[in-house]
């Protein structure tokens, strides 16, 4: 360990980042504007946990959004305690999870057994499934594959989410729920008496997209099973689905890292979040730290 470097850089915070960097136990949270040093004080926070417990580095798990930023990370912390710093877990969300799938194949036949998916195959898969079934609202006349492009990308943003074609479905019977339940649709005078006023016309809409959309998202997670694909997203979805059934997986991985830190939290969609959950719900005050700014929040 590098006492010096660290003691240096320690010295140089403030009262506030030196309590988030001495707070080792415990669940914290850093929110903190751009150039405040939040990644800084999270990767001395690392070294510290190190310098002041017996815990072994490998037990010690740090999350980030790009690559850059893990080996920016990386590199900060070998300068600070010295080579024990590549034996941390440093990863991206999606780097952790491939990992994961790695150890554990046999859990995870999905994904093993496929292969990844590339844009093209995406794009001919979903021409393909407009193309041979009937949609009234996503398939127009004029372009029938029109919303091609436009379906991946919700169905994208659907499983960084941790919303699946099961969650999809609840949440559209809830908004057909919920719309048969306003009051006052219907124009009760004027020259449109008995019509649906048109703020109402334009949500029926939406939800029978949605409902359009649902058919597509399950028609092409068959197709890519079929196929033997996943997408990139699968990765992140599929340790969560195995995580939430698959107790005792979860179990060894929840001892395996015994610290979590999470870096610019506010980029983190429901699935990266799902994944920092059931790390850290084993206990009742986990060692979960997070730091983000919600000014910079996607």
């Amino acid at each position: 360990m590098q006492n010096t470097e660290f003691e240096t850089l320690y010295k140089r915070l403030n009262k506030a980042q030196k309590e988030a960097v001495d707070t080792i136990e415990g669940p914290v949270m850093v929110v903190a504007g751009p150039g405040t040093g939040k990644t800084s004080i999270l990767t001395l926070r690392i070294a510290n946990i190190i310098r002041q417990t017996d815990i072994s580095p490998e037990n010690i798990l740090a999350l980030t959004f790009t690559e850059s930023g893990a080996y920016a990370m990386r590199k900060k912390l070998v300068s600070i305690i010295g080579t024990a710093g590549y034996k941390v877990n440093i990863n991206t969300f999606h780097g952790f999870c491939n990992e994961i799938i790695k150890q554990y194949p046999e859990r995870f036949p999905r994904i093993i057994g496929s292969t990844a998916i590339t844009d093209i195959d995406q794009i001919a898969i979903m021409e393909k499934i407009i193309e041979e079934n009937d949609y009234e609202l996503l398939k127009p006349y004029g372009d029938i594959f029109f919303y091609v492009k436009p379906a991946l990308t919700e169905i994208k943003n659907l499983k960084r989410e941790a919303v699946g074609v099961e969650d999809f479905e609840q949440a559209i019977k809830k908004q057909e729920n919920n719309f048969e339940d306003i009051p006052d649709k219907i124009h009760v005078k004027g020259a449109h008496k008995g019509k649906m006023k048109g703020e109402f016309i334009k949500l029926k809409e939406r939800i029978e997209k949605n409902k359009e959309l649902l058919k597509l998202y399950d028609a092409y997670e068959k197709a890519l099973i079929k196929q033997k694909f996943y997408d990139f997203e699968d990765m992140i979805v599929e340790v969560i689905k195995t995580l939430r059934k698959d107790n005792d997986l979860l179990l060894m991985l929840q001892e395996s890292y015994q610290y979590i830190l999470a870096d610019e939290h506010q980029d983190a969609n429901n699935a990266q979040n799902a994944v920092l959950e059931l790390l850290s719900n084993f206990h009742s005050s986990p060692n979960l730290f997070i730091v983000g700014d919600d000014k910079q929040a996607i």
